[in-house]
């Protein structure tokens, strides 16, 4: 009978070593809440750090971002623009919206969408194919001054040693002893 006293005793030594509130069932379910908050603490601690980190790519991807608006402005505005000036078009409304799709581009810093690279290719080639014709109208300018100032006079025309004939020659001049067609014939038929 002792050893189921020794068992009641031992039921109750557990029961008054609980805290009032708690029951054995409890007690066992619960973990220990030490353990919760301080892992919670370092969730929030690793939260912040995250959000700090974040943040910082943030500022530093609008940086970039914007000195990137910055350079697809400037080529808007220059680049762009000098070739969309040119190009003529029935309704100037379809320019302007154009320009529009294109400002949008730069708002978004979309410089590796397709439209906006294609639009930089043919500004470039046109800037390129325009600064050639200005060359070669310079080019061809100053061959015309050139030739024109070479061969201005008749004076002009004689280069070195070369002189002009002293008298002009007529038709009487011509000798008409020399027979070019018989000569010629009496050659072929002496090859055949």
């Amino acid at each position: 009978m002792q050893k189921g006293t020794n068992h009641d005793t031992t039921k109750a030594e557990t029961e008054t070593k609980l805290a009032p509130t708690e029951t054995p069932s409890q007690s066992k379910t619960t973990p220990d809440m030490s353990n919760i908050l301080d892992h919670i603490k370092n969730l929030e601690t690793t939260k912040q750090d995250l959000e700090k980190a974040l943040k910082e790519k943030e500022q530093r991807i609008d940086r970039l971002s914007q000195k990137t608006r910055e350079g697809m402005q400037s080529a808007l505005d220059t680049l762009m623009s000098k070739w969309m000036n040119a190009v003529e078009c029935k309704n100037e409304k379809v320019k302007d919206e154009f320009k529009g799709g294109l400002e949008k581009l730069v708002k978004n810093s979309a410089e590796d969408n397709g439209v906006w690279q294609m639009m930089v290719a043919a500004s470039s080639l046109y800037e390129r194919q325009e600064h050639n014709l200005d060359t070669l109208q310079k080019e061809n300018n100053a061959l015309k001054l050139r030739v024109d100032g070479m061969y201005a006079s008749p004076d002009s025309r004689i280069v070195g040693e070369k002189s002009k004939a002293d008298t002009q020659l007529d038709r009487a001049d011509v000798r008409d002893e020399i027979d070019v067609w018989g000569d010629f014939a009496k050659h072929i038929g002496s090859m055949h």
